[in-house]
């Protein structure tokens, strides 16, 4: 194995999970309000998802990366547009659990919906399969190093974001999820402008 390469992976990695996207806004919000054990408890939901969606979307990025690419360049603006709606409405959820004064409940079908529908998942998760390839262990192989890779770092990524909602709630307080709403609206608004644009 070319260990170069496979920092590439590795730093492909990292880059694509420390930019936040809707999946760890969402964690946030579900998490601020939460104790250690109902985190704990939320882990084992977001570990399900991650190895039932994102494990599979990783692997077959690297097995069919052509074909991935050009399917997303012929349907790419429907993710835009259902990813889009689908935030919207986490942010919704996000404003009325301010109200309630309690934690945004994700469960393992909405965290599923958030990767599926997630644009940036589509976009880049191919964009790394080109450098998995370049491992050159066999296609199988090459796959399985690159979703491994995901699973691991983005599991460690998780308890980053919590303990980032945890210090935005300390610090903004009532105002956090104030916040969270105005990240996920903006975040959907860019993708629906994203989704237009790739029509016109």
């Amino acid at each position: 194995m070319d260990i170069a390469i496979f920092n590439k992976v590795l730093f492909f990695w990292f880059i694509f999970y420390i930019t936040p996207g809707p999946v760890w806004l969402a964690v946030m919000a579900a998490t601020a309000k939460k104790n250690y054990h109902q985190i704990l408890v939320f882990f084992s939901i977001f570990l399900t998802v991650n190895l039932i969606v994102q494990f599979p979307q990783a692997f077959f990025s690297v097995v069919f990366i052509d074909t991935v690419i050009r399917l997303f360049g012929e349907i790419g603006f429907i993710f835009y547009f259902l990813g889009g709606g689908y935030i919207f409405y986490l942010a919704i959820q996000t404003l009325k659990s301010h109200q309630t004064e309690s934690s945004i409940q994700l469960s393992f079908s909405n965290l599923s919906l958030i990767m599926l529908l997630s644009p940036k998942i589509w976009i880049l998760f191919p964009s790394g399969a080109l450098i998995a390839n370049q491992l050159n262990l066999g296609l199988l192989t090459n796959a399985g190093v690159y979703a491994l890779a995901m699973f691991i770092i983005s599991s460690v990524m998780f308890f980053f974001y919590v303990m980032i909602g945890k210090i935005g709630q300390i610090i903004l307080k009532n105002n956090f999820s104030y916040l969270i709403f105005l990240l996920l609206s903006g975040f959907s608004l860019f993708l629906l402008f994203e989704g237009i644009r790739s029509i016109l």
